[in-house]
C-alpha cells in the first residue's frame, strides 16, 4: 500500500538554528515521540527502533534510515527510512523530503513523505486520512520536543563557582596576574531515549481530525453543486 501524506510543523527558533539541529542525527531524531536511536553504520545511516503502545498492545519497529541528499543552501533534504515489525507482521518504507522555512523569524518545516506499507500494517493503514491526521499529531509533538531541545542546548553553561570566586595573583606572580580565566566548556546535551509512544490519545484526535475533514469535504462538495 503505498500513501503520501504532506504535512508541516513550527518551530520557535530561528531557521538557521532548527535546521542545524534537524540534520544533527543524533540530537533530532530522539525528540520524535517512540524513537530510539541506535549505533550508526558505516554507510552513514542510523539504525533505529520505533515503539508505539496502543491500549494493552505494544508494536515494536526495527529498521534503519539516513541522510540520503542534504542541501545547506536551500535548507533541504531527504531522508530514506525501512523498517520491519520484530513480530514479523509486514513493514514499512519511507522517502521523506523535508525542507526549512522562514516564517517572520522562526522555522516551518515542510514534511512530504512517500510510504510504502506492506504486511499486517498496510492493513491498518487503510485509511489514508487517518494516517495523515496521525502523522501531523506527531510531528506536532516533535516540534515540541525539538524547541525545547534547541532551548537547552542553546543555554549558557554553567561556570563552576568555585573557579570563577579565585582571586587573580598580584605582586611577584605576574604570570597568574595576566592570565585571563578560560572560558566555560559548552557541550551540546543530546535527548535521551523517548518511551514507547502510548497513541490512544493522539489516534482520537487524529480520528476527530479525520471526521471533521470528511464533513468539510462532504459540505464543501454539496455547496460547490
Amino acid at each position: 500500500m503505498a500513501i503520501t501524506i504532506r504535512s508541516s510543523f513550527n518551530v520557535d527558533a530561528k531557521p538557521a538554528d532548527a535546521w542545524r539541529s534537524l540534520i544533527d542525527i543524533e540530537f533530532s531524531a530522539p525528540c520524535f515521540p517512540g524513537a530510539e536511536l541506535k549505533e550508526k553504520q558505516e554507510d552513514g545511516s542510523y539504525k533505529g527502533a520505533f515503539s508505539v503502545k496502543l491500549g494493552p498492545l505494544t508494536f515494536k519497529f526495527a529498521g534503519k534510515f539516513k541522510i540520503a541528499e542534504q542541501d545547506d543552501a536551500t535548507r533541504t533534504a531527504v531522508v530514506t527510512a525501512s523498517g520491519t515489525d520484530t513480530k514479523g507482521r509486514g513493514g514499512a518504507d519511507a522517502n521523506i523530503q523535508v525542507s526549512v522555512h522562514d516564517q517572520e523569524g522562526k522555522t516551518r518545516v515542510d514534511v512530504v513523505s512517500d510510504v510504502n506499507l506492506s504486511g499486517t500494517v498496510a492493513q491498518y493503514g487503510r485509511g489514508s486520512s487517518m494516517i495523515e491526521a496521525l502523522s501531523q499529531q506527531l510531528l506536532n509533538q516533535f516540534s515540541k520536543n525539538l524547541t525545547a531541545q534547541i532551548e537547552a542546548s542553546s543555554a549558557p553553561a554553567e561556570v563552576d563557582a568555585s573557579l570563577s570566586s579565585q582571586p587573580i595573583g598580584t605582586g611577584g606572580d605576574t604570570a597568574a596576574a595576566g592570565a585571563q580565566p578560560a572560558p566555560p566548556v559548552q557541550t551540546r546535551r543530546v535527548s535521551a531515549p523517548v518511551a514507547p509512544l502510548d497513541a490512544g490519545s493522539l489516534v482520537r484526535q487524529a480520528l476527530w481530525q479525520s471526521i471533521r475533514n470528511f464533513f468539510a469535504r462532504l459540505f464543501g462538495a454539496r455547496q460547490s453543486r
